[in-house]
C-alpha cells in the first residue's frame, strides 16, 4: 500500500475528526470523501497545444534564443482557437507561450479568438502584451500598413481597460515603421516628432512667416509665456519683440559666430547606438541587411552590419530651458522698456541678446508713434457746427445783383520754384515754403483744392523715407515744422 493510501486510511479512522463539523453532516456515498491528484479529472489539453510545447524541448530551441522559440511557436499556433476562459490574473514580465500553463495558453487563445472578432475585454495582464507581440512579429496578420494600423487601433482600445499599454504604444509604432520603412508621414504625431518639426521651423527662420516661428518658439520654449500676466495684457507688442528679437539674433550668430543660435539651444547633430524592439519580444530573421530610415532632416536610423544606429540631435528634444530663458528675458525687458508696473527679475542671456531685444522694442515703439501720428480723427460732433457755418457762408455769396466796381488788379503771389530732385509735387512744395516762411499756408493748401492736415500728411509720407522720421508735427489745427530738419526742408523747397 503506496504512502498516499495509509495516510487517506489514518485520516478516516480519526473518530475526533470524523466527528468534526467538516464531516459530522456529510452523507456518505461509495464516492470517496478525500481523493488523490491522479482521481481528479483535468481539461484534457488538445494536440495542438502538446505540439507547441514539444517545440521548446527541440535540440535547435536550445541554442536558439527565445525570441526565435516565440516566433516559430507563435506562427505554428497562428490560426488556432480554444473555449476554455482564464481570468485569474498573473505577472509575466515579456511574457511568450513558454511562460505559461496548460490553462493560462488556453484562456490565452480563447481571449485572441474574441480579440479577432472585435470583442476586446479586459484581461490578465500578460495577455494584451504577447498580443502585440504577435502583431510586431507578423503572427496572425499581414506585415505592413496592415499590422501598423491593427497596432494602433488595439493599443487606443485597450487602453480603456488598462492605460499601461499605452506607455508602449509610440514606441512600437515607431520602431515598426523604422523595421518595415513604413511612410515616415506615419510618426509626424508620434514620439519628438512633434517636437522636432518645431526645432526645424526655427533652424529654416529665414523661409518661416513670423506666425510659425512665434508658434514653433512658444511650443518648445520651458518658459511659458501664455500664463504671463504681461503677455496677456499686451499679446501684439509681445508677440512682435518675441519673433523680430529671434530672428535679429539668429542673424547675429549667422554673422558672428561658428554655430547657429538653434545648435546653442538644441544641440549637434550625432550618431549613437540604437535598440529597436527593446520593449517587445521579436525575432529578426534577417538581421544582417543594410538599410537607412529618414523620419525628417535631424532625425534618421541607420542598419549596418546588424546594427541600428540613430543620427539625431544630441541636446534638448524637448521644451528647451535655454529658449525658456529667452522668451523670458524679453518678457522681462519689454515690461523695464514699458514702465509696466510688476516687473520679472532678469535671466541668464547674455548682453548682446537683451541689447537686441531692446533694439526691436525701440522700433516697434517708434512704428506706433509714426502710425498714430498719420491717423486723422473726426470729431463727429463738431459736424452740425461746421454745417451751420457753410449755410451762412452760402448765403453771405449769394447777392440779387453784383454792384458796378472797377477791378483791382492782384500781383498773383510768386510761384516757388519745385526742385526737380525732390519728391513733393507743387502743392506739397508751396505748402511747406509758406509754412518755413511763415506765409499763409491754409491758403496754399486750398489754393490746390486740399486741406491743411490732408497735404501736412502727404508731406510726412513722402518724406519719411529720406529722413526716417515726421518731419512736420500735426497737434490740433496748427502744423510744425520739427527744428531738426529745417535746414534740410529749405534745400528741398529751394529756399
Amino acid at each position: 500500500m503506496s504512502v498516499v493510501d495509509d495516510l487517506l486510511k489514518q485520516i478516516l479512522s480519526d473518530e475526533k475528526l470524523l466527528g468534526s463539523k467538516a464531516f459530522r453532516d456529510k452523507v456518505f456515498t461509495d464516492v470517496p470523501i478525500l481523493r488523490k491528484a491522479s482521481q481528479l479529472k483535468r481539461p484534457e489539453t488538445p494536440q495542438k497545444i502538446r505540439d507547441m510545447k514539444a517545440m521548446a524541448m527541440t535540440p535547435e530551441a536550445y541554442w536558439k534564443t527565445s525570441a526565435w522559440l516565440f516566433f516559430t511557436q507563435g506562427q505554428f499556433m497562428a490560426d488556432y482557437d480554444d473555449d476554455l476562459a482564464y481570468s485569474e490574473d498573473f505577472v509575466k514580465v515579456y511574457p511568450t507561450y513558454r511562460d505559461f500553463t496548460t490553462e493560462q495558453l488556453r484562456g490565452y487563445f480563447t481571449w485572441r479568438k474574441a480579440v479577432r472578432n472585435g470583442g476586446i475585454q479586459k484581461a490578465p495582464s500578460p495577455y494584451p502584451f504577447m498580443y502585440v507581440y504577435e502583431l510586431l512579429n507578423g503572427i496572425g496578420t499581414e506585415q505592413g500598413l496592415t499590422a501598423f494600423h491593427r497596432i494602433d487601433e488595439f493599443c487606443k482600445a485597450y487602453g480603456k481597460h488598462d492605460e499601461t499599454l499605452m506607455n508602449y504604444r509610440e514606441k512600437w509604432l515607431s520602431d515598426y515603421a523604422i523595421y518595415h520603412n513604413l511612410p515616415s508621414e506615419l510618426l509626424s504625431d508620434i514620439g519628438d516628432s512633434p517636437n522636432e518639426n518645431n526645432i526645424i521651423t526655427l533652424m529654416h527662420w529665414e523661409d518661416r512667416s513670423a506666425e510659425d516661428i512665434y508658434d514653433a518658439v512658444c511650443d518648445m520654449s520651458s518658459y511659458r509665456p501664455e500664463q504671463s500676466r504681461y503677455v496677456q495684457e499686451n499679446p501684439d507688442i509681445f508677440r512682435y519683440v518675441l519673433c523680430n528679437s529671434f530672428i535679429k539674433v539668429s542673424e547675429f550668430f549667422r554673422d558672428n559666430r561658428k554655430n547657429s543660435f538653434c545648435s546653442r539651444l538644441f544641440g549637434n547633430m550625432a550618431e549613437t547606438a540604437y535598440r529597436i524592439f527593446d520593449t517587445a519580444v521579436f525575432y529578426d530573421p534577417s538581421p544582417v541587411r543594410e538599410t537607412e530610415y529618414i523620419v525628417n532632416e535631424i532625425h534618421s536610423y541607420r542598419l549596418r552590419n546588424g546594427k541600428w544606429f540613430s543620427r539625431h540631435l544630441t541636446g534638448c528634444r524637448h521644451r528647451s530651458a535655454k529658449l525658456g530663458d529667452f522668451v523670458k528675458a524679453v518678457d522681462s525687458v519689454i515690461r523695464d522698456e514699458t514702465g509696466y508696473q510688476f516687473r520679472l527679475s532678469n535671466t541668464e542671456v547674455s548682453k548682446q541678446e537683451k541689447s537686441i531685444i531692446r533694439s526691436v522694442i525701440a522700433e516697434y515703439i517708434k512704428q506706433k508713434k509714426i502710425e498714430e501720428s498719420r491717423r486723422i480723427e473726426i470729431d463727429i460732433s463738431k459736424l452740425s457746427g461746421i454745417r451751420k457755418a457753410a449755410d451762412i457762408t452760402r448765403d453771405k455769396l449769394i447777392v440779387e445783383e453784383e454792384p458796378d466796381v472797377e477791378e483791382d488788379i492782384i500781383e498773383a503771389p510768386p510761384v516757388t520754384p519745385v526742385n526737380s530732385d525732390s519728391p513733393l509735387n507743387e502743392a506739397e512744395t508751396e505748402f511747406l515754403s509758406a509754412l518755413i516762411n511763415g506765409g499763409d499756408y491754409d491758403a496754399a493748401a486750398r489754393k490746390h483744392g486740399s486741406m491743411t492736415s490732408v497735404i501736412a500728411d502727404s508731406v510726412n509720407e513722402k518724406l519719411f523715407d529720406t529722413f526716417g522720421d515726421t518731419v512736420l508735427l500735426f497737434d490740433g489745427d496748427t502744423p510744425e515744422i520739427i527744428e531738426d530738419y529745417l535746414e534740410e526742408l529749405k534745400s528741398i523747397v529751394n529756399i
